[in-house]
């Protein structure tokens, strides 16, 4: 019966699934950084790349240690993960003046690295200073910023986003609404061999923009007399907000709400000497001078 079972034996054998070859382990080698930047700010270098999720052989990166330097020096980074990564490393005194190269390289638990990362030359110059004395106001053409400084030119940011590049250290934000509340920021630059170096950004300045501008004196006031009505006119306004105007006789209101410039006197008695004035008025209630007053007697 031995026979029998060593044959049963070896054709189990032969029925079982081919194992394959034995693989070797897997090297889990970050894949390489591939958007390094690097930005002066003020007196720091600040650095921003990604830790790729992957490793070469597709595999999820677990666990890593970010070796990212300036030239031969090393700067510290914690993160450990994937995903994005924000550094940043003090000016060296050295530095300044230096075209210096920034590269970043990903080294697994077992010591391996991963290929260099772009590179990032960027040539130091002495911390660029924060401009000085910032400030908004309204006025009537929008809202009015000015601050101090020497810089080469200067980035104007609203709600945080960037609206301007100037190279006066004022500028007119004429994008503005009636009633609506900004915040404004203001940062130098200057070149920095063939890019640019900035400041940090100043405290944020908030300001309500309110019109609280009049309209201006109304011009050209004349007065016609006639035994039934003192015919006046004067010169149209031009500010886009008119609303109306408003017509005095002897310094007293005599009609609001007068919608053209133009206006009939039916009230004024024969034999009487007048004096007439005008005012405008805009949306916001805002209203000008009197214009300079024209006297007339009522035949």
């Amino acid at each position: 019966m031995r026979g029998p079972a060593i044959v049963l034996l070896c054709l189990g054998l032969t029925g079982c699934g081919y194992i394959g070859d034995p693989q070797p382990p897997a090297l889990n080698i970050p894949m390489p950084v591939r958007d390094l930047q690097a930005e002066q700010v003020g007196g720091k270098i600040q650095l921003r790349f990604t830790i790729p999720d992957l490793t070469t052989e597709q595999l999820p990166v677990k666990d890593v240690t970010v070796d990212l330097r300036a030239g031969e020096t090393p700067i510290a980074v914690a993160a450990r993960a994937p995903g994005v990564v924000e550094a940043e490393a003090p000016v060296a005194a050295a530095w300044v003046g230096q075209e210096i190269a920034f590269q970043v390289r990903l080294q697994n638990a077992k010591g391996r690295y991963s290929a260099p990362s772009n590179q990032v030359v960027r040539r130091v110059v002495a911390p660029v200073a924060t401009p000085a004395e910032f400030g908004a106001r309204p006025v009537r053409e929008g809202m009015a910023l000015r601050w101090k400084g020497t810089a080469g030119s200067w980035l104007v940011f609203r709600d945080e986003a960037q609206v301007a590049s100037v190279v006066k250290p004022e500028y007119l934000d004429a994008a503005v609404e009636v009633g609506k509340s900004y915040r404004y920021r203001v940062q130098a630059s200057v070149k920095a061999g063939t890019g640019v170096a900035v400041s940090e950004k100043t405290a944020e300045v908030a300001a309500a923009y309110a019109d609280t501008f009049a309209p201006a004196q109304p011009a050209g006031l004349n007065v016609i007399a006639s035994t039934n009505a003192n015919e006046l006119s004067w010169e149209r306004s031009t500010e886009a907000d008119l609303k109306h105007y408003r017509v005095f006789r002897d310094g007293q209101l005599l009609a609001d709400a007068v919608e053209v410039p133009a206006y009939t006197d039916r009230t004024a008695e024969s034999g009487k000497k007048y004096s007439y004035a005008v005012s405008a008025v805009d949306t916001y209630g805002n209203e000008s001078p009197k214009s300079q007053p024209v006297e007339i007697t009522t035949p």
